[in-house]
């Protein structure tokens, strides 16, 4: 097979799965390492891919804005399969700190029907209503200028109340997540509250559902750090999963 139809074929493989691994690509076209190496680097010279260690993934999609209300019904299914994940790393009287939008409403009503006692801190009137609503929870809503479209608070009153506080566990819930730019969002208000959240925190937790992978918000929040626990729903392509974990990063589904 020629290099332009070795090319066309990985571009096809690409569009279809968002991602490939070397391996794989050896195995299918019978040739060695280096001629997938040197396809790869051609390709990504083009503009047609973005080669990371292990393999390639297709060129990072921005990942659109939607306002609060379409994402709080969109992907309902895997945001509550997401919010179960996340519940296995919670313990009965934890002190959490909980992000703001649609992902963290879902982990808010898990929490309430799965613990009895928790301590949660969070900038979200939603996740503040629900947790508050929900039994014997004690929950410290980080108020300063409020935020209608998203239904939360930013800006430096929060900030300060924020850091005053100290939390075992912190959930951030971002638009995007790539190998390359790192944790992203699109709201520029709440950036420093999403990274406040995370500096709080003895560990860090990222729930992002599948689709937000290998996507990007125009925002970055932080880069990809390798102390933080990712969590994702079971639709993640398994060659985007096994990318990840080769980069070392701590992704779990």
């Amino acid at each position: 097979m020629f290099a332009d139809e070795r090319k066309t074929k990985i571009e096809e493989i690409i569009r279809r799965n968002r991602s490939v691994t070397t391996s794989e690509l050896t195995e299918i076209f019978q040739v060695s390492l280096e001629t997938v190496r040197r396809d790869l680097e051609s390709m990504e010279k083009q503009g047609l891919l973005k080669r990371v260690h292990g393999g390639a993934v297709s060129v990072r999609e921005l990942h659109n804005y939607s306002n609060f209300d379409q994402r709080n019904s969109s992907r309902q299914a895997q945001k509550r399969q997401l919010a179960l994940t996340a519940c296995a790393y919670i313990n009965e009287g934890d002190y959490l700190a909980l992000d703001c939008g649609s992902t963290a409403i879902a982990l808010a009503k898990a929490l309430i029907q799965r613990f009895r006692k928790l301590t949660v801190v969070t900038n979200s009137l939603e996740v503040f209503q629900i947790i508050s609503g929900g039994g014997a929870h004690r929950v410290i809503l980080a108020g300063g200028e409020y935020l209608g479209e998203e239904k939360c608070f930013y800006g430096h009153l929060a900030l300060d109340m924020i850091g005053q506080l100290h939390v075992k566990k912190s959930f951030l819930t971002p638009s995007g997540i790539s190998l390359d730019f790192g944790i992203s969002d699109h709201v520029r208000e709440l950036i420093e509250i999403q990274r406040a959240i995370a500096r709080i925190a003895d560990q860090v937790y990222v729930l992002a559902d599948s689709s937000k992978f290998e996507a990007y918000a125009p925002l970055q929040i932080c880069g990809l750090d390798r102390r933080y626990v990712y969590l994702t729903d079971p639709e993640l392509p398994e060659e985007i999963f096994e990318l990840y974990r080769k980069e070392a990063v701590s992704l779990e589904k």
